[in-house]
Protein backbone atom coordinates (compact mmCIF):
# COMPACT_ATOMS: atom_id res chain seq x y z
CA UNK A 1 0.00 0.00 0.00
CA UNK A 2 1.45 3.37 -1.04
CA UNK A 3 1.97 6.01 0.16
CA UNK A 4 2.57 5.17 3.82
CA UNK A 5 -0.67 5.48 5.79
CA UNK A 6 -1.06 8.53 8.02
CA UNK A 7 -3.94 7.15 10.06
CA UNK A 8 -3.85 3.57 11.28
CA UNK A 9 -6.54 1.89 13.33
CA UNK A 10 -6.14 -1.30 15.35
CA UNK A 11 -9.58 -2.77 15.94
CA UNK A 12 -9.07 -4.88 19.04
CA UNK A 13 -11.97 -4.73 21.52
CA UNK A 14 -10.97 -8.12 22.93
CA UNK A 15 -12.53 -9.27 26.18
CA UNK A 16 -9.40 -11.27 27.06
CA UNK A 17 -7.01 -9.40 29.33
CA UNK A 18 -4.12 -11.79 28.66
CA UNK A 19 -4.32 -11.28 24.88
CA UNK A 20 -4.29 -7.53 25.33
CA UNK A 21 -1.27 -7.60 27.64
CA UNK A 22 0.59 -9.84 25.18
CA UNK A 23 -0.14 -7.55 22.21
CA UNK A 24 0.19 -4.29 24.15
CA UNK A 25 3.94 -3.86 23.75
CA UNK A 26 3.56 -4.04 19.98
CA UNK A 27 0.81 -1.41 20.19
CA UNK A 28 3.14 0.87 22.14
CA UNK A 29 5.99 0.37 19.66
CA UNK A 30 3.80 1.01 16.61
CA UNK A 31 2.32 4.13 18.26
CA UNK A 32 5.81 5.53 18.90
CA UNK A 33 6.86 4.72 15.36
CA UNK A 34 3.76 6.44 13.95
CA UNK A 35 4.42 9.56 15.99
CA UNK A 36 8.04 9.71 14.80
CA UNK A 37 6.91 9.88 11.16
CA UNK A 38 3.96 12.19 11.66
CA UNK A 39 1.29 9.48 11.56
CA UNK A 40 -1.34 8.49 14.14
CA UNK A 41 -2.47 5.19 15.63
CA UNK A 42 -6.01 4.65 16.86
CA UNK A 43 -7.09 1.67 18.96
CA UNK A 44 -10.59 0.32 19.53
CA UNK A 45 -10.47 -0.82 23.16
CA UNK A 46 -12.95 -2.36 25.58
CA UNK A 47 -13.83 0.36 28.10
CA UNK A 48 -13.16 -2.07 30.95
CA UNK A 49 -9.44 -1.77 30.22
CA UNK A 50 -9.20 2.00 29.94
CA UNK A 51 -8.32 2.60 33.64
CA UNK A 52 -5.55 0.02 33.40
CA UNK A 53 -4.10 0.84 29.98
CA UNK A 54 -5.02 4.47 29.39
CA UNK A 55 -1.58 5.70 30.42
CA UNK A 56 0.25 2.87 28.62
CA UNK A 57 -1.58 3.76 25.39
CA UNK A 58 -1.29 7.52 25.87
CA UNK A 59 0.19 7.96 22.37
CA UNK A 60 -2.88 6.31 20.81
CA UNK A 61 -6.26 7.74 19.94
CA UNK A 62 -8.64 5.50 21.89
CA UNK A 63 -12.07 4.61 20.51
CA UNK A 64 -14.06 3.04 23.35
CA UNK A 65 -16.06 -0.15 22.87
CA UNK A 66 -18.67 -0.35 25.64
CA UNK A 67 -18.84 -4.13 25.82
CA UNK A 68 -20.77 -4.36 29.08
CA UNK A 69 -23.50 -2.06 27.73
CA UNK A 70 -23.59 -3.72 24.32
CA UNK A 71 -23.81 -7.19 25.88
CA UNK A 72 -27.02 -6.23 27.69
CA UNK A 73 -28.66 -5.61 24.35
CA UNK A 74 -31.77 -3.56 23.84
CA UNK A 75 -31.86 0.06 22.74
CA UNK A 76 -28.91 1.07 24.92
CA UNK A 77 -26.75 -1.77 23.64
CA UNK A 78 -27.57 -1.07 20.01
CA UNK A 79 -26.92 2.65 20.52
CA UNK A 80 -23.52 1.93 22.12
CA UNK A 81 -22.54 -0.30 19.19
CA UNK A 82 -23.55 2.34 16.65
CA UNK A 83 -21.69 5.00 18.64
CA UNK A 84 -18.49 2.96 18.43
CA UNK A 85 -18.98 2.35 14.70
CA UNK A 86 -19.53 6.06 14.06
CA UNK A 87 -16.28 6.88 15.86
CA UNK A 88 -14.45 4.19 13.90
CA UNK A 89 -15.67 5.63 10.59
CA UNK A 90 -15.03 9.21 11.73
CA UNK A 91 -11.37 8.31 12.30
CA UNK A 92 -11.04 8.04 8.49
CA UNK A 93 -8.32 5.40 8.71
CA UNK A 94 -5.98 4.85 5.80
CA UNK A 95 -5.38 1.38 7.24
CA UNK A 96 -7.59 -0.60 9.63
CA UNK A 97 -6.43 -3.98 10.92
CA UNK A 98 -7.30 -6.63 13.49
CA UNK A 99 -5.34 -9.35 15.26
CA UNK A 100 -8.11 -11.67 16.47
CA UNK A 101 -10.76 -13.90 14.89
CA UNK A 102 -13.66 -12.61 17.01
CA UNK A 103 -16.82 -11.41 15.30
CA UNK A 104 -16.72 -7.92 16.83
CA UNK A 105 -13.27 -7.07 15.46
CA UNK A 106 -14.24 -8.64 12.14
CA UNK A 107 -17.43 -6.63 11.62
CA UNK A 108 -15.96 -3.33 12.80
CA UNK A 109 -13.04 -3.77 10.39
CA UNK A 110 -15.38 -4.59 7.52
CA UNK A 111 -17.49 -1.51 8.25
CA UNK A 112 -14.62 0.81 9.18
CA UNK A 113 -14.59 2.69 5.89
CA UNK A 114 -10.79 2.44 5.88
CA UNK A 115 -8.96 2.81 2.58
CA UNK A 116 -7.16 -0.49 3.25
CA UNK A 117 -8.47 -3.25 5.51
CA UNK A 118 -6.07 -5.90 6.81
CA UNK A 119 -7.22 -9.14 8.41
CA UNK A 120 -5.44 -12.02 10.12
CA UNK A 121 -7.58 -15.09 9.43
CA UNK A 122 -7.94 -16.80 6.06
CA UNK A 123 -10.94 -18.65 7.48
CA UNK A 124 -12.82 -15.67 8.93
CA UNK A 125 -11.63 -12.70 6.89
CA UNK A 126 -12.53 -13.80 3.38
CA UNK A 127 -14.77 -10.86 2.44
CA UNK A 128 -14.40 -7.12 2.87
CA UNK A 129 -10.60 -7.12 3.22
CA UNK A 130 -7.82 -5.94 0.96
CA UNK A 131 -5.23 -8.34 2.41
CA UNK A 132 -4.97 -11.06 5.04
CA UNK A 133 -1.94 -12.14 7.05
CA UNK A 134 -2.41 -15.93 7.21
CA UNK A 135 -2.22 -16.47 10.98
CA UNK A 136 -2.80 -20.09 11.97
CA UNK A 137 -4.58 -19.90 15.31
CA UNK A 138 -4.21 -23.65 15.93
CA UNK A 139 -0.55 -24.12 14.97
CA UNK A 140 2.61 -22.04 14.88
CA UNK A 141 5.73 -22.17 12.69
CA UNK A 142 8.90 -23.59 14.17
CA UNK A 143 10.87 -21.03 16.15
CA UNK A 144 7.92 -18.64 16.47
CA UNK A 145 5.44 -20.53 18.66
CA UNK A 146 3.91 -17.86 20.86
CA UNK A 147 0.76 -15.85 20.16
CA UNK A 148 3.01 -12.78 20.48
CA UNK A 149 4.82 -13.91 17.32
CA UNK A 150 1.50 -14.18 15.48
CA UNK A 151 0.57 -10.69 16.59
CA UNK A 152 3.96 -9.38 15.49
CA UNK A 153 3.44 -10.77 11.98
CA UNK A 154 0.24 -8.75 11.61
CA UNK A 155 1.76 -5.59 13.10
CA UNK A 156 4.68 -5.79 10.67
CA UNK A 157 2.27 -6.12 7.75
CA UNK A 158 0.45 -3.06 9.13
CA UNK A 159 3.68 -1.07 9.07
CA UNK A 160 5.69 -1.89 12.21
CA UNK A 161 9.39 -1.89 11.40
CA UNK A 162 10.78 -5.47 11.25
CA UNK A 163 13.56 -6.05 13.77
CA UNK A 164 15.59 -9.19 14.33
CA UNK A 165 16.37 -8.17 17.93
CA UNK A 166 12.72 -7.66 19.00
CA UNK A 167 11.86 -10.08 21.80
CA UNK A 168 8.44 -11.19 23.07
CA UNK A 169 7.37 -8.95 25.93
CA UNK A 170 4.25 -7.69 27.65
CA UNK A 171 2.89 -4.18 27.45
CA UNK A 172 4.99 -1.82 29.56
CA UNK A 173 2.98 -1.05 32.68
CA UNK A 174 3.53 0.84 35.90
CA UNK A 175 1.54 -0.26 38.93
CA UNK A 176 -0.90 2.46 40.04
CA UNK A 177 -0.62 3.78 43.60
CA UNK A 178 -2.62 2.21 46.40
CA UNK A 179 -5.12 4.99 46.93
CA UNK A 180 -7.19 5.47 50.09
CA UNK A 181 -10.23 3.59 48.74
CA UNK A 182 -8.13 0.54 47.81
CA UNK A 183 -6.30 0.58 51.15
CA UNK A 184 -9.65 0.72 52.93
CA UNK A 185 -10.95 -2.24 50.93
CA UNK A 186 -7.82 -4.25 51.76
CA UNK A 187 -7.96 -3.39 55.45
CA UNK A 188 -11.62 -4.43 55.60
CA UNK A 189 -10.54 -7.87 54.40
CA UNK A 190 -7.62 -8.19 56.78
CA UNK A 191 -4.75 -7.45 54.42
CA UNK A 192 -1.81 -5.25 55.40
CA UNK A 193 -0.08 -4.32 52.09
CA UNK A 194 3.06 -3.29 53.97
CA UNK A 195 3.70 -6.91 55.01
CA UNK A 196 4.68 -9.71 52.59
CA UNK A 197 1.68 -11.27 50.86
CA UNK A 198 1.09 -13.96 48.25
CA UNK A 199 -1.72 -13.66 45.71
CA UNK A 200 -3.53 -16.77 44.46
CA UNK A 201 -5.85 -16.75 41.46
CA UNK A 202 -7.69 -20.05 41.75
CA UNK A 203 -10.02 -19.57 38.76
CA UNK A 204 -9.83 -19.47 34.96
CA UNK A 205 -12.15 -18.94 32.02
CA UNK A 206 -12.16 -22.66 31.18
CA UNK A 207 -12.61 -25.71 33.42
CA UNK A 208 -9.72 -27.53 31.77
CA UNK A 209 -7.32 -24.85 33.04
CA UNK A 210 -8.13 -25.31 36.74
CA UNK A 211 -5.47 -26.61 39.11
CA UNK A 212 -7.31 -28.71 41.76
CA UNK A 213 -8.76 -26.82 44.71
CA UNK A 214 -7.06 -29.13 47.23
CA UNK A 215 -3.68 -28.30 45.64
CA UNK A 216 -4.37 -24.59 46.08
CA UNK A 217 -5.37 -25.25 49.69
CA UNK A 218 -2.13 -27.11 50.36
CA UNK A 219 -0.14 -24.31 48.73
CA UNK A 220 -1.95 -21.70 50.84
CA UNK A 221 -1.07 -23.66 53.97
CA UNK A 222 2.60 -23.77 53.02
CA UNK A 223 2.75 -20.09 52.13
CA UNK A 224 1.06 -19.18 55.41
CA UNK A 225 3.65 -21.25 57.28
CA UNK A 226 6.38 -19.27 55.49
CA UNK A 227 4.93 -16.03 56.88
CA UNK A 228 3.04 -14.75 53.86
CA UNK A 229 -0.40 -13.26 54.09
CA UNK A 230 -2.51 -15.31 51.66
CA UNK A 231 -4.77 -13.38 49.29
CA UNK A 232 -7.45 -14.80 46.98
CA UNK A 233 -8.53 -12.65 44.03
CA UNK A 234 -11.40 -13.00 41.60
CA UNK A 235 -14.70 -11.65 40.40
CA UNK A 236 -18.16 -12.91 39.53
CA UNK A 237 -18.23 -16.64 38.85
CA UNK A 238 -14.80 -17.02 40.50
CA UNK A 239 -16.76 -17.22 43.77
CA UNK A 240 -17.30 -20.94 43.19
CA UNK A 241 -13.60 -21.78 42.96
CA UNK A 242 -12.69 -19.49 45.85
CA UNK A 243 -15.31 -21.06 48.12
CA UNK A 244 -14.00 -24.54 47.26
CA UNK A 245 -10.47 -23.59 48.32
CA UNK A 246 -11.61 -21.86 51.51
CA UNK A 247 -13.70 -24.90 52.47
CA UNK A 248 -10.58 -27.08 52.34
CA UNK A 249 -8.52 -24.90 54.68
CA UNK A 250 -8.34 -25.41 58.42
CA UNK A 251 -10.56 -22.89 60.20
CA UNK A 252 -7.79 -20.66 61.65
CA UNK A 253 -6.11 -20.27 58.26
CA UNK A 254 -9.41 -19.77 56.43
CA UNK A 255 -10.12 -16.89 58.81
CA UNK A 256 -6.72 -15.32 58.09
CA UNK A 257 -7.01 -15.51 54.29
CA UNK A 258 -7.93 -12.22 52.62
CA UNK A 259 -10.77 -12.92 50.20
CA UNK A 260 -10.80 -10.08 47.66
CA UNK A 261 -13.63 -11.48 45.53
CA UNK A 262 -15.27 -8.53 43.72
CA UNK A 263 -13.32 -6.13 45.94
CA UNK A 264 -11.09 -4.40 43.37
CA UNK A 265 -11.46 -2.74 39.97
CA UNK A 266 -8.90 -3.78 37.39
CA UNK A 267 -6.57 -0.87 38.06
CA UNK A 268 -6.94 -1.60 41.79
CA UNK A 269 -5.88 -5.18 41.11
CA UNK A 270 -2.82 -3.87 39.27
CA UNK A 271 -2.01 -1.66 42.27
CA UNK A 272 -2.24 -4.71 44.53
CA UNK A 273 -0.18 -7.00 42.28
CA UNK A 274 2.52 -4.37 41.90
CA UNK A 275 3.20 -4.78 45.63
CA UNK A 276 2.77 -8.55 45.94
CA UNK A 277 5.66 -10.71 47.10
CA UNK A 278 4.57 -13.49 44.76
CA UNK A 279 1.63 -14.75 42.72
CA UNK A 280 0.41 -18.21 41.71
CA UNK A 281 -2.47 -19.26 39.51
CA UNK A 282 -3.81 -20.88 36.40
CA UNK A 283 -3.27 -19.76 32.82
CA UNK A 284 -5.35 -16.58 33.09
CA UNK A 285 -5.42 -12.84 32.52
CA UNK A 286 -4.51 -11.92 36.13
CA UNK A 287 -1.37 -14.07 35.94
CA UNK A 288 -0.34 -12.30 32.74
CA UNK A 289 -1.04 -8.99 34.47
CA UNK A 290 1.25 -10.01 37.32
CA UNK A 291 3.90 -10.94 34.77
CA UNK A 292 3.57 -7.57 33.03
CA UNK A 293 4.09 -5.87 36.40
CA UNK A 294 7.20 -7.92 37.18
CA UNK A 295 5.72 -10.00 40.01
CA UNK A 296 7.59 -13.18 40.97
CA UNK A 297 5.14 -15.96 40.19
CA UNK A 298 4.17 -19.35 38.86
CA UNK A 299 1.65 -20.07 36.08
CA UNK A 300 0.15 -23.56 35.99
CA UNK A 301 -0.83 -25.19 32.71
CA UNK A 302 -2.93 -28.26 32.00
CA UNK A 303 -3.69 -29.48 28.46
CA UNK A 304 -3.46 -26.08 26.77
CA UNK A 305 -0.40 -25.07 24.78
CA UNK A 306 2.11 -23.39 27.04
CA UNK A 307 4.34 -22.58 24.05
CA UNK A 308 1.45 -20.51 22.64
CA UNK A 309 0.17 -18.87 25.82
CA UNK A 310 3.01 -19.07 28.33
CA UNK A 311 4.20 -16.07 30.38
CA UNK A 312 6.43 -13.47 28.73
CA UNK A 313 8.27 -12.67 31.95
CA UNK A 314 11.41 -14.40 33.20
CA UNK A 315 10.06 -13.84 36.72
CA UNK A 316 7.08 -16.13 36.14
CA UNK A 317 7.79 -19.87 36.19
CA UNK A 318 5.77 -22.11 33.89
CA UNK A 319 4.66 -25.45 35.32
CA UNK A 320 3.23 -28.17 33.09
CA UNK A 321 3.37 -31.99 33.11
CA UNK A 322 2.02 -33.71 30.01
CA UNK A 323 3.84 -36.98 30.76
CA UNK A 324 0.67 -38.44 32.32
CA UNK A 325 -1.54 -37.57 29.32
CA UNK A 326 -2.96 -40.11 26.88
CA UNK A 327 -1.77 -39.87 23.29
CA UNK A 328 -5.11 -38.46 22.13
CA UNK A 329 -5.43 -35.99 25.02
CA UNK A 330 -6.49 -32.43 24.26
CA UNK A 331 -8.09 -29.55 26.08
CA UNK A 332 -11.53 -30.77 24.94
CA UNK A 333 -10.92 -34.51 25.31
CA UNK A 334 -9.46 -36.08 28.45
CA UNK A 335 -9.72 -39.65 29.72
CA UNK A 336 -7.28 -39.13 32.61
CA UNK A 337 -9.32 -36.84 34.86
CA UNK A 338 -7.04 -33.88 34.18
CA UNK A 339 -4.12 -35.83 35.61
CA UNK A 340 -1.73 -33.36 34.01
CA UNK A 341 -2.94 -30.69 36.43
CA UNK A 342 -3.11 -32.98 39.46
CA UNK A 343 0.47 -34.12 38.80
CA UNK A 344 1.78 -30.64 39.65
CA UNK A 345 2.11 -30.45 43.43
CA UNK A 346 2.19 -27.53 45.82
CA UNK A 347 5.78 -28.52 46.56
CA UNK A 348 6.59 -28.17 42.83
CA UNK A 349 5.18 -24.65 42.91
CA UNK A 350 7.09 -23.64 46.04
CA UNK A 351 10.32 -24.98 44.55
CA UNK A 352 9.78 -23.08 41.30
CA UNK A 353 9.19 -19.84 43.20
CA UNK A 354 12.34 -20.37 45.22
CA UNK A 355 14.36 -20.53 42.00
CA UNK A 356 13.32 -16.99 41.00
CA UNK A 357 15.33 -14.17 42.60
CA UNK A 358 13.32 -11.88 44.87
Amino acid sequence: MSPAPKRLLLINPTRYLGNLLIAGGLVQELAAQCRSRGAELGVVLDTRYLPLLGEAFAQCHIIPYERSVIARGGWRGWSAWLRCLREVRAWHADLAFNIEEDATSHHLTQLSGATFRLGCSLKRHRFGYDAVVPVDFEASPAGRPHRWHQYEDVFIRAGLEPRSDRQPAYVRLTAPPLGPAIREALAARGLDPERPFAVLHVSATKEYKLWPADHFARLATQLDAQGYQVVLIGAGADAVNISQVLALLEAPLAARVSNLLNALPLDGLAALLGRASLMVGNDSGPLHLGGALGVRGAMIFGPTRSDLWGPLSARVALLQDRSVCATDCSRRHCTQGRACLAAITAENVVASLASIPC
